[in-house]
């Protein structure tokens, strides 16, 4: 396993970690799938104008979010609707695309569940790098994005760009989308936000504990799956995920012990 993989791994996961935290609060998954499902038309378009993947992903991930917030605003369908149009639509087009453009169906297999031959040594550095910046700016937005999660109305009178941080909230999760969609695949990039989270939250306190929780777990994942992945010669995404699964499951069961050791009924 190279080292700069692991240390992408890491940098993608300790972003996942409180970004998901916020996918599952305000009930983004279904958001999640439709990015990375439009992630294959991102790589096609770059690979049509000459850009990297990252890049390509990135702005397909901004015309998406700029589509979704606009339909929405036109009040014609719900927005579970217009999420499975987009998601749909872009990730058809994205297929036919890389098709025409001559990728084997090897590559695009490659792509829906990750695969270390995807990856470009001379894109590690630049995902660390925009991972890091990334976390930044979720740290920067953290207290507008929690009164936003808690009630818009408050974060509005509190003087809250609501839009504006749902958007960036919006390209952040593009961000995530276009740097690991290479390591775990766009079928199964939104588990690599939702579990680690979910799993936090089963025993967090506060939100930032939930955060660093989900980081945390992320990242055992990544160093688990992908050294596991690459010695059994197994899809990079599917490994990952299965730990990540894995990891909830002797949570959640350990919690439920706890639960019912101290005479708690579970909730409803």
């Amino acid at each position: 396993m190279i080292p700069a993989v692991l240390i992408t791994a890491i940098a993608l996961a300790l972003l996942a970690g409180p970004l998901g935290c916020f996918v599952v609060w305000r009930r983004m998954a279904y958001f999640g799938d439709g990015l990375a499902h439009s992630a294959l038309l991102g790589v096609a378009i770059s690979l049509l104008i000459g850009i990297s993947n990252q890049l390509g992903m990135i702005l397909i991930a901004i015309v998406f979010a700029i589509a979704l917030i606009w339909l929405r605003t036109q009040r014609l369908l719900a927005t579970d609707t217009l999420l499975g149009i987009l998601a749909h639509a872009a990730l058809s087009l994205g297929i036919l695309a890389m098709a025409l453009l001559g990728m084997e169906d090897a590559e695009v297999h490659d792509y829906l569940l990750g695969s270390l031959d995807n990856l470009s040594p001379d894109s590690l550095p630049l995902v660390v790098l925009g991972s890091g910046l990334s976390l930044g700016l979720l740290m920067r937005l953290w207290p507008g994005l929690l009164l936003m999660t808690t009630s818009e109305e408050l974060a509005h009178a509190e003087g809250v760009p609501v839009r504006t941080y749902e958007f960036l909230l919006m390209l952040l999760m593009g961000i995530v989308v276009a740097g690991a969609v290479q390591l775990v695949g766009a079928l199964l990039i939104t588990s690599l936000l939702i579990i680690p989270a979910s799993t936090a939250r089963l025993f967090a306190k506060s939100p930032e504990v939930m955060g660093v929780g989900g980081s945390l777990i992320a990242c055992l994942s990544m160093l688990i799956g992908l050294p596991i992945a690459d010695t059994l010669a197994v899809p990079i995404g599917p490994a990952i995920v299965s730990f990540s699964v894995a990891i909830f499951i002797l949570t959640l069961t350990a919690k439920l012990a706890m639960d019912w050791a101290r005479g708690k009924k579970p909730a409803a």
